[in-house]
């Protein structure tokens, strides 16, 4: 079974990080992939494009409390 977003669609998935990049990296998927990175699903071990804040919520919390010299 592949992935299903909150609303009910199937999730875009990929066999290989390469087709991927090259997926979100196509101007006419923008801006609507721009800036998303592959990952592994854990629930269905295809690759799936998510925006980094999505799966590194920690790096959004660094980047608002960092100081600057």
């Amino acid at each position: 079974m592949r992935c299903l977003r909150s609303n009910g669609t199937e999730r875009k998935w990929f066999r290989t990080r390469e087709a991927a990049e090259k997926f979100g990296a196509d101007p006419k998927n923008h801006p609507v992939y721009l800036g998303d990175v592959a990952h592994v699903c854990g629930k269905c071990g295809f690759r799936h494009l998510s925006r980094p804040e999505w799966l590194f919520p920690e790096c959004e919390t660094l980047e608002e409390n960092a100081t600057v010299n």
